[in-house]
């Protein structure tokens, strides 16, 4: 039976159709969020979106959709960067007006169960996906089952909080891992320190060669909340692999100086865990969503 896998992000939304294997892409359409237009809005482009889909399939699909924010047990959304999903059960008001069940799971658990099963943690029992990218999400995956939680929020390492004192996040809690490794707290912290907008890119190259204090400095304070944050993650599930997506996950130094600092904090010196560049690149959750399907 064909697969329809959604993944729905902060600035696009991405679909493909897939056969039973969930990297044989059939079909891909990529549309801007529109999140701007409130739940309402969105719900409607990706009924649409989805119908289109089934139509061309022409035949029974089963169908799959990761998102950015933490599900409860019931379906609810409990908080998420595209702040319209938060308090809707998305599945739920997806389902009722498709005629047919749609399966909604964090997006980083997608990515995580496609890493699992067809990228980088092949081969591993306990597999957690790191999402470093416009958030920083988590997914475990466990002999090739997703693991979600009593509450459906297991792996949400974006919102743990490393300062207690620190700024304020959407979630509620201060100081949470998001304001440090995502993608826009880089350059949020250069441009406040230097004055001047670049890219994570630019930033990292930069305190690379050395050519910029800012840059090394804003780097620098990354690099430290980065390698805490993996040998907490060690030292509370143990993994075999942690597998890093997003656009963050481009950079060389979590692999190399950012996994041999993490792994003298670990209190097994002989620190098995592999910390792995993905394999399926930007299309991971979306391959994701199709094999949850």
């Amino acid at each position: 039976m064909a697969r329809i896998g959604v993944d729905l992000g902060g600035t696009k939304i991405e679909l493909i159709r897939t056969t039973d294997n969930p990297l044989e892409v059939l079909d891909r359409v990529r549309v801007p969020t529109e999140k701007e237009h409130g739940y309402d809005h969105l719900v409607r482009q990706i009924v649409s979106l989805l119908d289109a889909l089934r139509t061309q399939a022409g035949e029974p699909v089963r169908i799959g959709m990761g998102i950015p924010g933490a599900i409860d047990r019931d379906g609810v959304v409990v908080t998420s960067n595209i702040r319209c999903l938060d308090g809707h059960a998305l599945s739920h008001d997806l389902t009722e007006q498709l005629g047919q069940t749609v399966r909604v799971e964090n997006d980083a658990n997608c990515f995580a169960l496609s890493e699992a099963l067809h990228g980088a943690g092949v081969g591993y029992r306990m597999v957690f996906g790191l999402i470093l990218g416009t958030g920083v999400g988590g997914g475990l995956v466990i002999d090739g089952q997703s693991w979600s939680g009593v509450h459906g929020i297991a792996g949400e390492l974006g919102h743990v909080s490393v300062d207690y004192h620190g700024p304020q996040c959407y979630c509620g809690r201060k100081g949470c891992l998001e304001l440090y490794l995502a993608g826009p707290s880089i350059q949020r912290a250069y441009e406040q320190q230097s004055g001047t907008q670049r890219g994570v890119p630019e930033i990292a190259e930069a305190a690379r060669l050395g050519t910029d204090p800012v840059a090394q400095a804003v780097m620098a304070h990354f690099l430290d909340v980065y390698v805490e944050a993996i040998a907490n993650l060690v030292a509370g599930l143990d993994p075999d692999a942690i597998v890093i997506g997003g656009g963050v996950s481009n950079l060389d130094l979590l692999y190399h100086e950012g996994a041999e600092r993490a792994r003298s904090l670990s209190l097994q010196k002989a620190q098995k865990t592999q910390i792995l560049k993905n394999k399926l690149g930007d299309s991971s959750g979306v391959y994701g969503a199709a094999t949850l399907a």
